[in-house]
């Protein structure tokens, strides 16, 4: 059975800076998706949106201070909480969504979450639900055989953990000691369906690992600096060419499955504690001034600078052009 990953964290032991990067990578994410979910009910973009909110913790922590631009992610359908953490620009963001040329896809994704940023390590994405388990040992593959240092993280839902490439992905990755590691994101809902619902298993999602041989445990995915931890050893553990590892991240999602969702399928009082009592931002801020790292003001002034940053990044995707009808067979290869 899995175990439940537990480690004392003194902010002592981490620099300033670092504590108030964890911080920033945070609020930068939810900002992101609130201004765009208000771009989306003001009319200027169309698609689905699966928004992040909540779970901001799992992406800040795993990847912020533990993955270069030469190490690689793929992402899940609240994949811009990955993009953000990976470095990935906020205005090639919101041009995917805005349909526009500054966007990673250059216009030709109008609305998408499918974009990418191969120079920042993060590979795309595609529609079909748990895709990326597959493709993922693919590349961490690649790492091995070439000999280099590189890992590669794979982000997904519970509800993608009941799919089939799961465990195709994880008999490879045990087999060869792949440089990969599995963060599962469980918020308990598949679109949904509950996780009692559609899961053989009756503990932890992360006991499916131990069957294939691979190191694995859970952690309240809501602590971005006990993510932090459990990520870097399981970086440790890939780079000393000891395989792979599987971490079951505890997390709720603020908002229904995609925008207009209902969400009337998750009772109110377990919303609101999440919301009032788990909320990932909010815990470590209160932290931070508890302990006396940062002040309410210091803290107050990087939001603020955060807010400009993301302004000025919807501007520039949208002062930039639609892509041109003659560029629709660009990139093709078949």
């Amino acid at each position: 059975m899995a175990k439940i990953y537990e480690k004392e964290i003194n902010l002592q032991d981490y620099s300033k800076d670092d504590l108030l990067h964890f911080y920033e990578v945070m609020v930068k994410i939810r900002k992101f998706d609130e201004n765009l979910i208000q771009l989306m009910q003001d009319g200027k973009v169309s698609g689905f949106y699966h928004s992040g909110i909540g779970s901001e913790g799992v992406s800040a922590g795993s990847i912020s201070r533990n993955l270069r631009d030469e190490d690689y992610i793929y992402y899940n359908h609240r994949g811009c909480n990955q993009k953000i953490a990976k470095g990935v620009p906020l205005s090639k963001l919101y041009g995917d969504f805005l349909g526009r040329v500054e966007g990673t896809t250059k216009g030709l994704g109008a609305g998408i979450v499918h974009s990418a940023d191969p120079a920042r390590g993060v590979l795309g994405q595609a529609g079909t639900i748990g895709s990326q388990l597959g493709i993922s040992v693919g590349t961490a593959y690649s790492a091995k055989f070439k000999g280099t240092d590189q890992v590669t993280l794979v982000y997904f839902g519970d509800g993608a953990a009941s799919r089939e490439p799961l465990h195709g992905s994880l008999n490879w990755a045990g087999l060869y000691k792949l440089p990969l590691i599995y963060i599962c994101e469980n918020n308990e809902y598949a679109i949904s369906s509950h996780i009692s619902e559609t899961h053989s298993v009756k503990e932890h999602i992360a006991d499916w690992a131990e069957g294939y041989g691979i190191p694995n445990c859970v952690v309240d995915g809501n602590d971005v600096l006990l993510m932090h931890e459990v990520v870097k050893e399981a970086v440790e553990r890939a780079k000393r060419g000891e395989g792979p590892t599987f971490i079951e991240a505890k997390t709720f999602r603020h908002r229904g499955h995609f925008e207009g969702d209902p969400y009337d399928y998750v009772p109110a009082e377990v919303l609101k504690e999440w919301k009032e009592k788990r909320d990932p931002i909010k815990n470590y801020k209160t932290r931070l001034i508890d302990e006396g790292i940062f002040t309410e003001d210091e803290l107050a002034h990087l939001d603020n600078q955060i807010d400009s940053e993301i302004i000025a990044a919807i501007k520039k995707a949208e002062d930039s052009p639609l892509p041109d009808p003659e560029r629709i067979f660009e990139g093709l290869f078949a």
